[in-house]
């Protein structure tokens, strides 16, 4: 059996946003239909590499936009966080 190997490719806007713009990293608490979802700003990160390609790019610019009106990542993190607990597990 051949076993084929899958190559992740990543945006290297993300390497170099999170070097020059480094995040303390906190704990989010995401609460959706009495569930609660925790994650860590350095797992959202790992998160944003693995989304698709147009995700990414929707990502880079929210990214920007805080950068540029100098607001803390972390919310855009968590932001980013809370969007991705509704598109896959509320409900509609």
């Amino acid at each position: 059996m051949q076993t084929m190997l899958i190559k992740k490719v990543t945006n290297p806007f993300f390497d170099e946003f999170f070097s020059e713009n480094p995040v303390k990293n906190d704990i989010f608490v995401i609460e959706l239909n009495g569930k609660f979802f925790f994650f860590e700003s350095d797992n959202v990160i790992e998160m944003i590499k693995d989304f698709s390609p147009k995700e990414q790019e929707y990502v880079q610019r929210q990214l920007t936009l805080y950068v540029l009106q100098k607001r803390d990542i972390n919310n855009c993190l968590e932001e980013i966080a809370t969007d991705y607990v509704r598109r896959n597990y509320g409900t509609n």
